[in-house]
C-alpha cells in the first residue's frame, strides 16, 4: 500500500531503514517472506532484508481481509556496497521453495525508489 524512508539518503555506516504498510486482501495458505533490496547501478544487491512481516509477528497466513500490517525493515549492507546511487525493490517469496510471488504485471518485485543516494 505504501512505504516511508526515515532518511532520503542511505548511510553506509548504519543499516538502511524502510517502513512498509501492507493492506491484506485475504490470508494466504503460504507464509511469505518479504524481501527488500538496494541494487546498485551495476545490478548488484548491496543491502538486503528478508523476514516474515512485522518482525515475524504477522505472517501472511494470519492476515485478515482489509487489515493494515505495519512492517519495519533494516537493510544490512554487504561487501559490495559502495557510495553511489541505488534503487529500492520489494517482493515476497516462499522461503521453503525460494519461489518469488509473480505480479500481475509479470515481474516478481516492485521498484519503490529508483534513485537513492548511497554515502
Amino acid at each position: 500500500l505504501g512505504y516511508q524512508l526515515p532518511s532520503a539518503e542511505a548511510d553506509l555506516s548504519q543499516p538502511f531503514a524502510v517502513h512498509l504498510v501492507w493492506q491484506a486482501e485475504t490470508a494466504s495458505q503460504i507464509s511469505y517472506t518479504i524481501f527488500l533490496q538496494l541494487i546498485d547501478d551495476n545490478g548488484n544487491v548491496i543491502a538486503q532484508s528478508d523476514m516474515i512481516p512485522a518482525g515475524g509477528a504477522r505472517p501472511t497466513t494470519g492476515w485478515r481481509s482489509g487489515e493494515y500490517v505495519l512492517d519495519e525493515h533494516l537493510l544490512q549492507w554487504n561487501d559490495r556496497a559502495r557510495s553511489g546511487s541505488a534503487r529500492l525493490i520489494v517482493g515476497l517469496y516462499d522461503a521453503t521453495t525460494g519461489e518469488r510471488v509473480r505480479l500481475m504485471e509479470g515481474g516478481d518485485f516492485i521498484q519503490l525508489r529508483p534513485d537513492i543516494p548511497v554515502r
